[in-house]
């Protein structure tokens, strides 16, 4: 009897039109429901292209490729060969390289012929460098092309295999050493590229030797110590 009375108002509230279950607590049924929260779709970013493996393909690279830091027009490519293993390293070309197309040209590369003569070197007893291929406006590697120009450097080297390495300027003892100039001179660092451990010193650029004659005591000894590694 009692089964056959639930029953019953069951099927009261079916004809009235009740068939969703509520619970004791009042609710506002008629408000609008919250808008569902956006999906958050993040932008897959491409991975950075890979870098030319080759050492003849990589200075092409750096001289055409617009995502190299600096002007496309005017970049001056690596000097020498690579296979002496002593490798020096400069900051950038100087104002006067864009007219003869070589790296330190003029008064400043006079200077360095010079300084190479020292230690019993020419030019055609190195590899010669520019960290950045390109002049600045400024004539100085600003930090934002530092941190881009700096694993380009490294990947360079990799491929050039140097057996002793002179760095010329602060920017690249920057990129190779992580501290200034200043600071990394007086000691031979061993610095690992591709794999191998190179002796690497770092000195003053021969631009700056040139204005001020008081370098010349200090680069004459990092020459020395780049000539006995």
């Amino acid at each position: 009897m009692v089964d056959g009375v639930a029953y019953s108002a069951l099927d009261w509230w079916a004809e009235a039109g009740v068939d969703t279950l509520a619970d004791d607590l009042p609710h506002n049924w008629l408000a609008q429901a919250a808008p569902a929260a956006p999906a958050v779709v993040t932008e897959a970013k491409p991975a950075a292209p890979a870098l030319p493996g080759t050492i003849q393909a990589f200075r092409a690279w750096m001289l055409t490729d617009a995502s190299v830091p600096g002007a496309v027009r005017g970049r001056i490519d690596a000097m020498g060969d690579h296979a002496t293993g002593a490798i020096i390293v400069v900051d950038m070309p100087e104002a006067e390289d864009r007219t003869s197309g070589t790296l330190l040209s003029g008064e400043v590369g006079a200077l360095f012929n010079r300084m190479l003569a020292a230690i019993k070197l020419s030019r055609a007893d190195i590899y010669l460098l520019p960290f950045s291929p390109a002049r600045s406006t400024t004539g100085r590697v600003g930090d934002a092309d530092l941190a881009a120009l700096s694993p380009l450097l490294l990947h360079h080297l990799a491929l050039a295999q140097p057996k002793r390495l002179l760095l010329l300027g602060d920017a690249p003892v920057q990129a190779v050493l992580r501290m200034p100039a200043a600071k990394a001179r007086e000691i031979v660092h061993q610095v690992e590229i591709g794999g191998r451990q190179i002796p690497t010193v770092a000195s003053i650029h021969p631009r700056l030797v040139h204005l001020k004659r008081d370098y010349r005591p200090l680069v004459w000894d990092d020459l020395q110590r780049f000539a006995a590694l």
